[in-house]
Formats: C-alpha cells, structure tokens, sequence
C-alpha cells in the first residue's frame, strides 16, 4: 500500500532524460515535500550510445553499474522510502538486487511509459518491484500491470482566458516513422482557410539525409520541412495556447497513448490523433478528439473551427501529474 504523503519522504528516482519530463516530475515531488535524488536511466546520451543502449543493453550494463555505485556513494543516503523507476532501461538485475539489499524498507515502483515490446529485457526485472504501473493496456493485461496513462505538466493547464486562435492546427514531435509522411499528407488537405503550424524535429542534418536515402515516405521531403534543434518547454506552451487542435502521431507499433494526448486536453485544445485506442478512455468524446488513418489522414472543416468542450473536473485533474504521482505512489 502506498504512503498518506511525501513530506519529508526521502526518493530515489530513477528516469531517462526525455524532453525534460524528469525535471517536471523531480520538482514536482520537490513541491509535495520529498527529497529526491535522480539517476539518469540510459546515462549515455551520444546517439551511438543511445543505440547501442537499445539495440543491446547487455553491452552497455556494466558500465552502468559502476555509474550508479559511484552516484549512490555521492548521494550517501542512509534510507530511501521509495524508489521510483521509469522504464530501467539500463538498470541491471545486479544494481537492483543491491539496491534490494541496500534499502530493505523501501517501496520499489516502476512506471513504463515505453512498451516492454520496445524495452524487452525489462521484463527479467519486473519481479524486483514492489508495485509496477504501464500507459500500455496491451502490457498491462500481459504482465498483469496496473494501467496508467501518462500526464499533463504543469504549464497546460487549460488557460482561465481563453487565448486567441494563430492556428487552426498545430504539430510539435519529433520525425520518427511515418510522421513526416503523416504530417506532408495531411497538409495537403487542408483548405487555404486553415491556418497551421509544424514542428518536425530530427536530431541532426545527417538523421535527415541518411532517413531521405533510407525510406521511401521521404524521399520528397527538403531539409527546410524540419528543425534540428528540440523546441523549448516555455514555446511549446506557447505553440499549445495559440492553436485551436493538436496533431497527435503516435508510434505505429504503440498502444499506450502518448504525453501529447494529455498535454492537449490539459491545454483544452482540440486533439487530432491516430491512436484509435483513445476511443476507450474517460475522457473520449467526438466534440474534442478526431481520430484520423495514418495511411490517408484527413480532418473535416467543421472540426477545426468548433469550440473544445471542457472536461470534467476530476478527469482534468486525474491526467495531471499530480494526479499520476497520486495514483502512482497510491497517496
């Protein structure tokens, strides 16, 4: 069972570096009180590093082992109450029989907001946790997780003024897959009446080239259709507020619903997506969320100019991630 608060609470959380999302989640533990050392999960961020991480972790887990050791020592903590992963990508079964040996009293949860299909070695490391929670329903079924979806940061909360509409729709992701073929077909579509913002980040000019000769579905893209340098929180917020609907694209081999999704509805924007699993959450309804084929995406007029129907207190408040930390500490 969970703790009735963090006040005081000593956590060790563990998390990949991902578009800051570890901050918001480390300083909004901070905010409830918690003390909270972080170690980075798939310490080594070069892009070969990041494949190899992914491709074959075995690799790459020693090296991690003796990093955490060395974190930990520096830390000096005599107790943690929780330890908190996302996703142990590259904690080892030996780190975490340590950690088990070190910190008996402490309440181990994992959270993954990957596919255990994307993150297959995980599973060998399921048994070390005290509670495990996934955004993926497909893996919660499997491995008898609990199902929960991922969260909106502070930031998207649904403005109190309603702010003025620059673009009928908007897309902020990075192009992985398909979303360039996704975003290049949709926008053909569009009538000259419907303003729109694009997004398109790849890691480097080289990423470009090298997805240019190695799929199809790129083959007519230009270099000036992306951007090479992730777009900051503060014009991200900014991008949301301004646009009256969202594009959502998620992986093509992904159930679970992606942080975009919540940040949408959290911002009380319309929400354009090609995950048809949205259709069995809470919060579903056809007045805000379009569900669009990848494969020949199209959104009808009348969606891009009627309002967002605000939605129900408790729901907002339970996709927020004060509500994730609540229900996944079990606060």
């Amino acid at each position: 069972m969970g703790i009735k608060n963090l006040n005081g609470k000593r956590v060790l959380f563990v998390a990949p570096r991902f578009f800051s999302y570890e901050i918001d989640i480390k300083s909004e533990l901070e905010r409830r009180g918690a003390i909270v050392d972080w170690l980075p999960d798939r310490p080594y961020d070069t892009p070969v590093l990041k494949a190899l991480t992914s491709l074959s972790p075995s690799w790459i887990l020693p090296f991690a082992d003796r990093l955490y050791e060395q974190l930990l020592n520096n830390f000096s903590a005599q107790h943690y109450d929780i330890i908190l992963v996302i996703n142990g990508q590259t904690l080892s079964r030996s780190t975490l029989t340590r950690l088990r040996a070190t910190y008996p009293q402490s309440r181990f949860v994992l959270y993954m907001w990957d596919s255990i299909a994307n993150r297959k070695h995980v599973q060998y490391n399921l048994a070390h946790f005290d509670r495990i929670c996934t955004f993926d329903p497909t893996d919660a079924k499997q491995y008898g997780m609990v199902l929960r979806p991922l969260f909106y940061g502070h930031g998207f909360e649904t403005p109190t003024v309603p702010s003025s509409t620059q673009y009928h729709i908007s897309f902020i992701g990075t192009a992985h897959t398909d979303r360039f073929q996704v975003v290049n077909s949709l926008r053909k579509k569009l009538s000259n009446d419907i303003s729109s913002y694009w997004y398109l980040y790849l890691q480097a000019p080289w990423v470009f080239q090298y997805y240019r000769l190695t799929r199809p579905a790129m083959r007519e893209a230009k270099q000036e259709d992306f951007h090479f340098k992730p777009l900051e929180k503060r014009m991200l917020h900014t991008l949301f507020a301004n646009s009256h609907t969202v594009l959502d694209i998620e992986h093509p081999n992904q159930v679970g619903l992606t942080m975009r999704t919540f940040e949408t509805l959290g911002s009380g924007k319309k929400l354009a997506t090609t995950n048809m699993e949205v259709r069995n959450y809470d919060f579903f309804s056809e007045q805000n969320i379009c569900i669009i084929d990848r494969k020949s995406p199209f959104i009808p007029h009348d969606f891009l100019v009627t309002p967002f129907e605000p939605l129900a207190e408790s729901i907002r408040k339970r996709y927020s991630i004060e509500g994730w930390i609540d229900e996944l500490l079990e606060l």
